[in-house]
């Protein structure tokens, strides 16, 4: 927490865009990882922390962590922006059943039903 002066450099706000930042532009994924970790534990009660860091898990193709991480931040706020992440996390799920296609009512119903029972 060092310089009081440049408080503001060292704000959990301003840790955690720039954890966001360096993995999005470059590719340091460890390092924003680091950074959101470090937000979060300066004020836990931050949604937009879990956003940065399960988009940087999403950067660093790490899906799983990525959704842990938004479901921690949903816990806080409803966040518009993290249920869009998921949203789309959702759409990109693969059919339970393959070999028919997406829209078949197998594999929709299938879907709703394992999503239900917290299965996928």
């Amino acid at each position: 927490m060092g310089n009081s002066e440049h408080g503001h450099a060292e704000s959990p706000e301003m840790l955690s865009l720039m954890g966001y930042s360096l993995a999005r532009e470059a590719g340091q994924f460890q390092k924003g990882i680091e950074l959101c970790h470090k937000a979060i534990n300066m004020s836990p009660h931050n949604s937009e922390h879990y956003l940065h860091l399960g988009r940087i898990y999403l950067l660093a193709n790490k899906r799983e962590q990525a959704i842990k991480a938004f479901h921690l931040g949903l816990k806080i706020r409803k966040d518009a922006r993290i249920l869009e992440e998921i949203r789309q996390l959702g759409s990109r799920k693969s059919p339970p059943f393959s070999s028919l296609p997406r829209g078949h009512v197998v594999n929709r119903v299938t879907g709703k039903i394992l999503t239900t029972l917290k299965l996928r």
